[in-house]
């Protein structure tokens, strides 16, 4: 049996959570539902038979983030769930540093999640012992293998990177890393290339390995010490072309030293798959690689641009971004820290704008992980593709707020049509300089506020002309009006004759 605690402030977040465990499987049993983080943590402290934690970040007393720091400092290993609706960058960022299972956003699908159920299923099946008798099929026992094999990169957790090489037969240090990618047509059929790489794998080594890491890149691990670096290379060369050139497939090559992580082999493998990004050479072999300086004034140039919100020079901004990468060609690393830094400004620049989290997390999750990508094009139009998302929804929220503020000021002009207003006036009404009053109503409108005051006293002055007896001078001043002369002029100039021949001629 498999016990959960949910910890949310909102009840009806909580019970959805529960349902959906309870609908899952029977395996598993809700060990308790909290409000906020102190009171979880105390029941966790007198339940350590709980094997994982749902929990939201923003709650009473202390954050998820607090009750996640906490609960580490007794327990490293319990797989936590973060559900949050407040989903900044640095909230997620910091998830991973404590090395949370999953980050998800609300709002929550069942389906979605009763997925992420299966995977920490998985993940507990093969933690127990990977090598009992399930029943699984061979295609299967691969898929758990590569679940575990991507959570070791992530979180370099000894204990799963044992059970991998406990599998694979020989340490992962000291051993070759080759890392195979292609396009979006390679990632669509990926499951079919297993077979082929598997193949290719055993002619070079008996000791090898391969994993699929996140559904994107194939990992060969293997040992072997006879291995000449061309002809190795020339080897690959013909691997590749066995590949449809449509496909576009490549690979990064690394020789990881006797005292490598598994995160930091497979991480310099794949800063040498980036190379394709820059050169577009199929094959390539690790190589020291230069550290490049961050364009310090291309950022603060974007973030004045965002400041002004002049969208073309935003994008301009991007565009050096992406120049500036392709010239100096940075190391996984080094694109993945400036890309994230770049994100990191304009999601501050929506929270400032107060633009929902829904119209960006899709994009700043995707550049949190370059091999989500196939070349440095596609990170340029994602970029460029999340500032016009954001700016589109800001042009509604400015649109919606002036015409709410324009339906004001005209409701405020109908009422008041007897004074003699001003812009001065309207402005200390609406608490808002009379230019800028002034410029918002005729973006919105397409006339002036002047223009519009005119249109509604000739419009009552037609009304009174027709429904009343009121003399000319009355009516003048029931519109505010103070010269008779003048509002004659006026209203014949735009009505096309006098307000007496008007009244004459509609009230026969």
């Amino acid at each position: 049996m498999n016990r959960v605690v949910i910890i949310d402030d909102e009840i009806q977040s909580r019970n959805g959570i529960a349902e959906i465990f309870r609908n899952h499987s029977p395996q598993w049993e809700i060990g308790g539902l909290f409000e906020d983080g102190s009171q979880a943590l105390e029941y966790l402290l007198q339940h350590p038979e709980i094997n994982l934690i749902v929990t939201d970040i923003r709650m009473p007393k202390f954050d998820g983030l607090e009750l996640i720091s906490r609960i580490r400092q007794y327990n490293k290993l319990i797989p936590i769930i973060i559900i949050s609706g407040y989903s900044e960058f640095s909230y997620a960022k910091k998830a991973v540093d404590y090395q949370v299972f999953r980050y998800i956003v609300k709002p929550i699908l069942p389906s979605e999640f009763d997925a992420v159920i299966t995977s920490v299923e998985n993940f507990f099946r093969l933690e127990d012992d990977p090598f009992n008798e399930y029943n699984l099929t061979s295609s299967e026992f691969d898929q758990f293998l590569d679940l575990l094999f991507s959570e070791s990169v992530s979180l370099n957790k000894s204990q799963t990177i044992h059970i991998l090489e406990k599998q694979c037969g020989f340490s992962f240090q000291g051993a070759w890393f080759l890392l195979i990618a292609g396009n979006h047509e390679f990632n669509n059929h990926i499951d079919d290339h297993r077979a082929l790489i598997q193949n290719f794998a055993s002619e070079i080594s008996p000791e090898h390995h391969v994993f699929l890491f996140h559904e994107k890149i194939y990992c060969i691990i293997l040992q072997k010490t006879d291995i000449d670096y061309d002809a190795f290379k020339r080897h690959m060369q013909k691997f590749i072309w066995k590949f449809t050139s449509d496909l576009f497939v490549h690979t990064g090559i690394y020789h990881s030293c006797n005292n490598d992580t598994l995160k930091n082999a497979f991480f310099s493998a794949l800063s040498t798959l980036t190379q394709f990004f820059y050169s577009k050479t199929s094959v390539h072999i690790y190589q020291d690689q230069k550290l490049c300086d961050f364009p310090y004034s291309v950022y603060k140039n974007l973030q004045l641009q965002l400041t002004n919100g002049n969208l073309l020079n935003i994008r301009d901004e991007i565009y050096s971004f992406m120049d500036y990468i392709r010239v100096k060609q940075p190391s996984y690393y080094e694109l993945h820290s400036w890309i994230n830094k770049i994100t990191h400004i304009i999601i501050q620049y929506c929270n400032d704008k107060k633009v929902p989290s829904s119209y960006y997390i899709d994009y700043t999750e995707n550049l949190q992980f370059l091999y989500n990508f196939y070349c440095l094009e596609d990170i340029e139009n994602t970029l460029l593709a999340m500032i016009d998302n954001i700016f589109e929804k800001i042009a509604e929220q400015i649109n919606s707020t002036n015409t709410f503020l324009v339906e004001q000021i005209q409701n405020y002009l109908s009422d008041h049509i007897s004074e003699n207003l001003t812009l001065s006036d309207l402005g200390d009404v609406f608490g808002i300089s009379y230019s800028s009053l002034s410029n918002i109503f005729s973006s919105t409108t397409g006339q002036t506020i002047i223009e519009y005051l005119t249109f509604i006293r000739i419009q009552r002055a037609k009304e009174l002309l027709i429904n009343t007896n009121k003399k000319i001078y009355e009516i003048c001043s029931d519109i505010g009006y103070s010269e008779p002369k003048y509002f004659i002029k006026r209203f014949h100039q735009i009505v096309g004759v006098t307000p007496k021949e008007y009244r004459k001629i509609y009230t026969k």
